[in-house]
């Protein structure tokens, strides 16, 4: 092959903050010299860096949202055909539920001979009702077959795929998400940690539970903002970061617990370093991951976490060691851990020494980039 290999990356929207998003990204940027690589994203575009990537070709599809529309999502269908047909790409990697369905079917039906599914979570797995769940099982069976590669982002994410007999014939192999450790060390040692909390309103002596992502049902901060108003610590502060749909509804939360005063929000932050920089614990209530970036963070910056048993989260926190895990929806195991970590804060930096060296070892995008180089050799015999 004397020309680049052509490579089309699929997602379904470029979302704030977003761990597929900067997978993706941290990906194109480090193998545009090898590959000729294109983006094509639907119309709900919320971040543009990936957009701007110099020498990355992207294509917006009009008919490509998150919701589920028979007509406009056959529209799109068709349309990732006609790209597929026109550009002829050796190889397309989809991302994204939506995005991976409709991309992967696209590829099989104009011919294109690797596929290959980024799981990056489990859909079927969102907090919803047993109904659309089941139908959320269904259409991944249904369609899995059109790839012939899973690359998941955890071990965990493809068991709880296997359990439901979804993808056990194909071939599978774990790459872990990425994170550009060398510029996340840089800016953490650049915080100006007094600065952030003044701007906060956060005493300088102050602990602080902080938790980042999107304000969405399958995040479920409003199990972090309970437990929080449960702890018998009212020097603490919580710092919620992150913009979405359930972010009034967790501010009438607090409003009715009575510790307006102590919790903070933040809002989207571009550069969310300074937020691991004066926490004291992260908290992670989600019902829905892959593979929490966010955990991930938290350990490089030396930050320990009490989560709710998520996907993939005891491939980053070893419970009792780094951290702690507690059933979903278990409150008062979530209050007794805090306790435990702000009231000891030997074990607080014990704790978090550790999860620096594990995540250290295992997340650096780097390796990430080395193992999909790799792959996509494999695959196209190069």
């Amino acid at each position: 092959m004397h020309r680049r290999p052509k490579i089309l990356h699929t997602m379904t929207w470029l979302a704030p903050g977003g761990g597929a998003d900067r997978n993706v990204y941290l990906s194109m940027k480090d193998m545009r010299k090898d590959y000729e690589i294109h983006l094509a994203v639907g119309r709900q575009i919320e971040r543009d860096d990936l957009l701007k990537l110099h020498g990355v070709a992207a294509h917006i599809c009009p008919y490509l949202d998150r919701k589920i529309r028979p007509w406009r999502d056959f529209r799109a269908l068709l349309w990732f055909m006609r790209l597929i047909r026109r550009e002829r790409f050796d190889l397309v990697h989809t991302h994204e539920s939506k995005a991976s369905l409709l991309g992967r079917l696209a590829a099989r039906l104009v011919g294109c001979k690797h596929i290959i599914y980024g799981l990056h979570g489990v859909v079927f797995n969102d907090p919803v009702n047993r109904i659309k769940r089941q139908f959320y099982i269904a259409l991944e069976k249904m369609t899995i077959w059109a790839c012939d590669l899973i690359i998941p982002v955890g071990r965990d994410t493809i068991r709880h795929y296997h359990r439901e007999n979804i993808g056990r014939s194909i071939p599978h192999q774990v790459v872990y998400s990425g994170i550009d450790v060398t510029e996340f060390e840089r800016r953490l040692n650049n915080v100006k940690k007094d600065a952030f909390r003044r701007n906060t309103g956060i005493p300088d002596d102050a602990p602080v539970l902080v938790n980042i992502g999107r304000f969405s049902s399958a995040k479920a901060q409003h199990y972090t903002i309970e437990a929080f108003a449960r702890l018998q610590c009212p020097g603490a502060r919580l710092l919620l970061v992150g913009e979405g749909p359930e972010r009034a509804a967790c501010e009438r939360l607090c409003a009715e617990l009575g510790i307006v005063d102590r919790v903070i929000f933040a809002g989207f932050l571009q550069d969310i370093t300074p937020a691991y920089a004066i926490a004291s614990v992260h908290v992670l209530s989600s019902l829905r991951e892959g593979l929490s970036g966010v955990a991930v963070e938290a350990s490089l910056a030396r930050v320990p976490t009490v989560s709710f048993e998520v996907e993939g989260i005891r491939e980053i926190v070893t419970h009792g060691h780094s951290g702690f895990v507690v059933p979903q929806g278990d409150i008062e195991a979530m209050v007794r851990y805090l306790e435990k970590l702000i009231g000891d804060s030997q074990m607080c930096h014990t704790f978090g020494e550790r999860a620096y060296q594990h995540a250290i070892a295992r997340w650096d995008h780097r390796v990430m980039v080395q193992k999909l180089d790799t792959i996509y050799r494999q695959r196209l015999k190069i």
